[in-house]
């Protein structure tokens, strides 16, 4: 069964109709198929959306994971207790200089947004930076240590400033 119906679209919803339309299917088909998808999506609202693509930008690579937040307190904190954790920030140092270079093109207000999409923390805006919220200290150290060799070596005056749950990042005057 088939119901009809009309529309009115503006010119540039008509022309990204036309450009969802592939060889031999009709603008119905292309409609029906937005409606499904939408409906699939409607809860989500813009930022969620935004997070969806970061999402799947990352896990489609194959070079991260998902990681329940309490498994990675556990392993940081099993880390710092063993004999050679200073070989592991180290290594973690050098992790934070190959994402630097990922990140050369980035302001800091965008690395963070992405960094938070990983889970690690939710930003707040305050005063004349943000704030990063942490819920456990053993994160909050790994990130920290993260950012500090991540700005570093792109030579980005940010300052960073613990507080007991959180840190606080003062923009560089460019980038408020």
């Amino acid at each position: 069964m088939s119901i009809r119906t009309t529309i009115a679209l503006d010119e540039k919803t008509a022309e990204i109709l036309e450009s969802l339309r592939s060889p031999g299917s009709s603008q119905s088909d292309v409609v029906r198929k937005a409606l499904r998808l939408y409906n699939e999506f409607k809860d989500f609202d813009g930022k969620d959306i935004n997070n969806l693509k970061v999402d799947a930008e990352m896990l489609s690579g194959g070079e991260h994971v998902i990681l329940d937040l309490d498994h990675l307190a556990l392993f940081l904190k099993i880390i710092d207790e063993l004999p050679m954790r200073d070989v592991f920030w180290e290594d973690h140092k050098m992790i934070a200089r190959n994402h630097a270079e990922e990140f050369r093109n980035l302001d800091v207000e965008h690395i963070l947004r992405r960094l938070e999409a990983c889970n690690l923390f939710r930003i707040g805006r305050s005063g004349d930076g943000l704030t990063l919220i942490f819920g456990n200290e053993a994160v909050k150290k790994f990130v920290r240590v993260f950012l500090e060799e991540i700005f570093m070596n792109l030579h980005k005056d940010v300052e960073l400033k613990d507080d007991i749950t959180k840190i606080r990042v003062k923009l560089p005057r460019k980038e408020k």
